[in-house]
């Protein structure tokens, strides 16, 4: 037979923590609490409650506001008390909360997604925020641009068009130890630096991408011996003239390159780079 009468709504007894150790005869109002944090019953038909092994009458021997439960008459001291806050007052007493009323305090600290799970701005959830288990994306799919702003300037702009930039970038230089082999790492950075040790072949880079560019910066030692660099055939010169190293001490040499193919790396070289 199908059940008759209103809808039966889930929860659970909570019973709240005992008080008894604060009755003095003359203070009527008590903090109620479950695990040491205050509860809210909703009404005083929604707890039961116990004073001195006698149930208490709901608005006649107690009231009930938010967590705060007033006896009509103060408990005297040493009595027991228990009471109980019944499931479905807790059910019907949850309200959804005002727009504006949960701050950042009330959030958990960092706050975790599971991969996948998406944060979501606008009106038209324009812009959106996740994490897919392989990568970290940021996706705008609304209107208009997306803008990195240092103190409400635009510094550096996602466009239809592009990639705009306001003021200087710079990438940093990645330090190569001096080996008879060198293989450039380009995911390292744009530009890199090595002071030879030896006479050296700059092998085909590693983890090349079309569009990457930067400069090889190869420097002679202060004293003794200066070297010559070959390469390989990855790298592709001016007119296919390899370049001869400067031979004098400290003196520095340039290449700047961009990856036109893989292993298709176009090379301008600028020698004995100096004051005049």
């Amino acid at each position: 037979m199908a059940y008759i009468g209103p809808e039966p709504k889930l929860g659970r007894n909570r019973e709240a923590d005992d008080i008894s150790s604060s009755f003095n005869g003359s203070t009527t109002a008590f903090t109620l609490q479950v695990g040491g944090s205050n509860a809210s019953p909703g009404t005083a038909n929604d707890i039961i409650v116990s004073i001195g092994g006698v149930v208490q009458n709901p608005n006649t021997d107690y009231t009930i506001a938010g967590s705060t439960l007033t006896f009509t008459t103060a408990p005297a001291s040493g009595l027991s008390f228990f009471a109980v806050l019944l499931g479905q007052s807790i059910d019907s007493s949850v309200v959804t909360p005002a727009d504006g009323s949960v701050t950042g305090a009330k959030l958990s600290s960092p706050l975790d997604l599971l991969d996948n799970q998406k944060i979501r701005f606008g009106t038209g959830n324009d812009l959106e925020i996740f994490h897919n288990a392989n990568d970290s994306i940021i996706n705008d799919a609304g209107q208009g641009d997306l803008k990195l702003q240092l103190g409400g300037t635009t510094k550096f702009q996602l466009a239809s068009g592009g990639v705009s930039l306001t003021g200087g970038a710079a990438a940093n230089i990645t330090t190569v130890s001096a080996a008879s082999t060198v293989t450039l790492d380009f995911a390292l950075s744009c530009h890199h630096k090595i002071t030879l040790g030896q006479n050296t072949l700059f092998a085909a880079p590693s983890n090349q991408a079309v569009g990457q560019s930067g400069s090889i910066f190869i420097t002679q030692p202060s004293s003794g011996s200066t070297f010559t660099g070959t390469y390989n055939t990855a790298f592709k010169f001016t007119g296919g003239s390899i370049p001869t190293l400067t031979a004098t001490n400290s003196a520095v040499d340039r290449i700047d390159y961009v990856v036109f193919a893989t292993n298709e790396i176009h090379c301008a070289v600028s020698l004995n780079v100096k004051n005049p």
